[in-house]
């Protein structure tokens, strides 16, 4: 199962590169966002050179929105962050743009029906 996630999320990383939609770009540009501590609407519509409301009227047209964009790339980063047993928990969380572990916790709960820390145990044996 560890293998699976971790090559779905070098292929979904890989894939951003070819998606030439604005949710493709938004993907790219979360990933930095995330990074610095600018994980919303307004620093997204910054990088793209968008006003809010073109965004999210492109998103809609594409039958998406910024929360589930933001929430799928959060979701693969996370497995991708909790395989390199270098960054702790808390690291993971705020690379992700949580401001805390257990929210960071029930995201990834809630996307793969387990705990980060158990995740890391079970699949990654750190």
């Amino acid at each position: 199962m560890y293998r699976q996630h971790t090559d779905q999320a070098e292929k979904y990383l890989l894939s951003l590169y070819k998606q030439d939609d604005i949710a493709g770009e938004l993907k790219r540009k979360l990933g930095d966002l995330m990074a610095c501590g600018e994980a919303n609407t307004d620093a997204a519509c910054r990088a793209l050179k968008l006003s809010r409301r073109t965004l999210q009227r492109r998103l809609k047209a594409e039958k998406t929105s910024f929360q589930k964009v933001l929430r799928e790339v959060r979701a693969v980063l996370a497995v991708n962050y909790l395989s390199d047993d270098r960054l702790q928990s808390l690291e993971i969380a705020m690379l992700l743009g949580y401001s805390n572990i257990s929210t960071f916790t029930t995201a990834f709960k809630s996307w793969y029906d387990i705990p980060p820390v158990e995740y890391r145990q079970k699949f990654l044996s750190i």
